[in-house]
């Protein structure tokens, strides 16, 4: 059985040994079948699955390593204890998941299988970066709010949305990928409480790093300021080194090619102007 997605651009085939339950979240990137296949995730059952490799780390329940030129995640039942399932992603950004018979019933629901492959991935493996903040779409162009939990981005995503007519297109996760235009703001379908989760997309204009001031303030940052500012809220496997590289590497090609403001700002609709006015949007 195959499912087709779109995700952040990529041309997604979901093979299954068997129907599955497709999660709310994700109906909005189902599609018709794809004429080319950027990614294709299947999911087999499997009588034996490989030894994991000894110079391999644990995060948890799952155990990762590199083999073949694969990279591997081997998912168990606890630390230590034998995998029931090991993701194995290729050189080219597919993925594998072999799973023991009597575990197949973990992965009736799409949940399931994405949880164990992480939309993080899937856009590292493509160019991509999973970004904690709100995203919205404003004349044909993409405005990114990022920052910590409670610093406001999805009440500075709601007052664009009241006073400028903004499209929110996530609001509380961007999928950023650099292409052969530039970068590019996804909508994805991780979205933290707040349900917004739209298969829509626009050119990266600006990100804008939000902290809570006394009074409204908006100034540029060097490449630098931005990338401290901003690695913290991506989405990374610290405790994988080729990851950490990737992911650091592409952060920062985003900030010397996309401008990166911070915005001292109050709760109120000057806060949006003076960020349309310093953008010139």
């Amino acid at each position: 059985m195959d499912y087709h997605l779109t995700l952040a651009g990529l041309r997604t085939t979901l093979c299954v040994p068997h129907d599955i339950t497709i999660a709310d979240r994700l109906r909005p990137f189902l599609c018709g079948p794809h004429s080319e296949t950027d990614c294709r995730i299947t999911l087999q059952s499997c009588s034996v699955l490989p030894i994991p490799a000894a110079e391999g780390v644990w995060h948890g329940m799952e155990y990762y390593d590199t083999a073949e030129g694969k990279t591997r995640v081997f998912h168990c039942p606890a630390p230590g204890a034998p995998a029931f399932a090991v993701t194995q992603w290729d050189a080219e950004g597919n993925v594998e998941i072999g799973v023991l018979p009597a575990y197949l019933s973990y992965f009736t629901g799409s949940s399931g299988i994405f949880n164990r492959i992480g939309m993080e991935t899937l856009l590292l493996r493509h160019q991509g970066l999973l970004l904690h903040a709100s995203l919205i779409k404003y004349k044909d162009r993409a405005l990114v709010f990022s920052g910590p939990s409670g610093v406001g981005k999805s009440t500075q995503a709601d007052l664009w949305r009241t006073h400028l007519g903004a499209a929110i297109l996530n609001g509380d996760r961007a999928a950023l990928r650099r292409t052969g235009e530039g970068w590019t703001a996804y909508g994805c379908p991780y979205a933290g409480t707040s349900g917004i989760y739209c298969n829509d997309s626009a050119p990266l204009h600006a990100i804008v790093v939000l902290r809570q001031g006394r009074r409204n303030d908006l100034r540029p940052l060097s490449a630098a300021e931005a990338f401290r500012y901003l690695y913290p809220e991506l989405a990374v496997h610290h405790w994988d080194a080729a990851f950490v590289t990737a992911a650091t590497d592409l952060c920062a090609d985003l900030v010397t090619r996309v401008p990166v403001y911070l915005l001292e700002c109050l709760p109120d609709r000057d806060a949006a102007l003076l960020v349309q006015k310093g953008l010139a949007l």
